[in-house]
C-alpha cells in the first residue's frame, strides 16, 4: 500500500516538473532491466531497486528550474525538498544523489560534501545506481525511445548488454559508452553492447 502511494506521488511529481516524462520513464525501464541483469554483481534487492526507480523517474525534474544548464544539481535539490511518502531522510538523500550523478561529474567524497556524509555502504549503493542510471540515460540520449528491450549477461571479464532496437541505435550506444565510466568501475568488467 505504502509503495503504491510512493510511486503514485513520484509519477505525479515527474509529470508536473519534468518537461519530457516519457524520456524518464524509458530511462527508468532501461535502468531497472540493467539493475536486474547485473544482480549477480551488486546483490541489491527490491528496496534498492525501488530507490533506482524513484531516482530514474525524477532525474530530470531540475529542467523545470534550469537557468544555466545544471539540471542534475537542481533535480537533486528538488528531490531533497520533496516530501515523498514512504521514504525516510536517508532514502531521499540517496535518491537525490543518484539523480545528481546521472550526468556530468562522478561521485567524489573529496569534493562533494553530501556524498562524503554517507557511510561507505551507502556510497557504494549511490555509485552502483548512478552508474546504471548514467548508461540508461545515454541509451535514450535523443529522447526517442528507440530501444524496445534490454537484457544483459555477466561473464568473468565482460558485461554484455543486448539491445532490441526499432532501428539502428549506434548513437545511443556511443553516448552510453561516453557515460559508462562509473559502471565500468563498479562491474570491474569490459562493457560490450549488442543490438
Amino acid at each position: 500500500q505504502n509503495k503504491d502511494k510512493t510511486m503514485a506521488f513520484v509519477v505525479e511529481t515527474a509529470h508536473t516538473y519534468d518537461p519530457d516524462p516519457s524520456h524518464s520513464e524509458q530511462v527508468t525501464a532501461l535502468a531497472l532491466a540493467l539493475f536486474d541483469g547485473l544482480h549477480v554483481l551488486h546483490g541489491y534487492k527490491s528496496g534498492e531497486r525501488r530507490l533506482l526507480e524513484i531516482a530514474g523517474r525524477l532525474h530530470d525534474i531540475g529542467w523545470s528550474r534550469v537557468v544555466s544548464g545544471k539540471h542534475h544539481k537542481l533535480s537533486s535539490e528538488m528531490i531533497r525538498e520533496l516530501d515523498i511518502p514512504g521514504l525516510d531522510d536517508d532514502e531521499r538523500l540517496t535518491c537525490a544523489l543518484i539523480a545528481r550523478y546521472h550526468t556530468k561529474a562522478l561521485p567524489d567524497p573529496s569534493r562533494h560534501g553530501r556524498f562524503a556524509s554517507l557511510d561507505p555502504g551507502k556510497r557504494e549503493l549511490v555509485e552502483w545506481l548512478a552508474g546504471i542510471l548514467r548508461v540508461a540515460d545515454g541509451l535514450d540520449c535523443n529522447h526517442t525511445s528507440p530501444i524496445k528491450r534490454l537484457s544483459c549477461t555477466v561473464g568473468d571479464k565482460t558485461v554484455t548488454i543486448y539491445l532490441k532496437c526499432s532501428d539502428g541505435c549506434q548513437l545511443e550506444i556511443e553516448r552510453s559508452r561516453q557515460k559508462q565510466e562509473l559502471l565500468l568501475k563498479k562491474t570491474d568488467r569490459k562493457i560490450v553492447y549488442r543490438c
